[in-house]
């Protein structure tokens, strides 16, 4: 009787030890997951940022010289290419060892954070007479709330004054005092109709 009791002890540790390595190797996958879904949490900040920038870039070379568009997008397509993708090193997780064969979540590389993505270059132009013949391209859909002070300091100095003048506010000084005053009068639509 002692030995068949100590023959199902045995059987009851062996099944206790192989749950709990299949528990560790869970925890593990768990924590990887978690890993990498904070990394698309940061790709994903990162690319609403650059699309942002790159929406307000093409809004400035519009009104500064529409003809140019087509040369900025070769310019955006070009970071596209391996030789500027290969700067992102993509770490390498070893996967672990599996202690049974169920199926295991696959990993992925890391993705950049968004401190890894270029700022874009301010560009201020001041253009005394311009004309416009191309359609004015629309503002593009942020998650984010728009940055008004920044949007009205990147606009001319006579958009800015035009707007202001309508909205019944002082349209004296520099770029950035009239940006100060019109910030908590206008939305982002004003902007846009005014630079349209």
């Amino acid at each position: 009787m002692i030995n068949v009791l100590a023959a199902k002890f045995n059987q009851v540790d062996a099944s206790i030890a192989d749950t709990q390595s299949q528990i560790a190797t869970l925890q593990t996958k768990l924590s990887e997951l978690q890993d990498y879904r904070q990394q698309l949490l940061s790709v994903e900040q990162a690319c609403e940022s650059a699309l942002s920038q790159v929406n307000t870039a093409l809004m400035m070379l519009h009104h500064v010289d529409p003809s140019q568009i087509n040369t900025f997008k070769t310019a955006v397509d070009a970071q596209f290419g391996v030789v500027g993708v290969g700067i992102l090193e993509s770490a390498t997780v070893a996967p672990a060892e599996p202690t049974t064969p169920e199926p295991i979540a696959p990993t992925a590389p890391s993705a950049p954070a968004a401190r890894d993505v270029e700022p874009a270059i301010d560009v201020e132009v001041e253009v005394a007479d311009a004309t416009v013949t191309d359609e004015p391209i629309e503002p593009a859909t942020k998650a984010t709330p728009p940055d008004i002070e920044g949007m009205l300091n990147k606009m001319t100095i006579q958009s800015i004054r035009k707007l202001a003048a309508s909205k019944g506010a002082d349209g004296k000084g520099t770029r950035a005092s009239i940006a100060a005053r019109l910030k908590k009068i206008v939305t982002e639509a004003d902007i846009w109709d005014a630079t349209a």
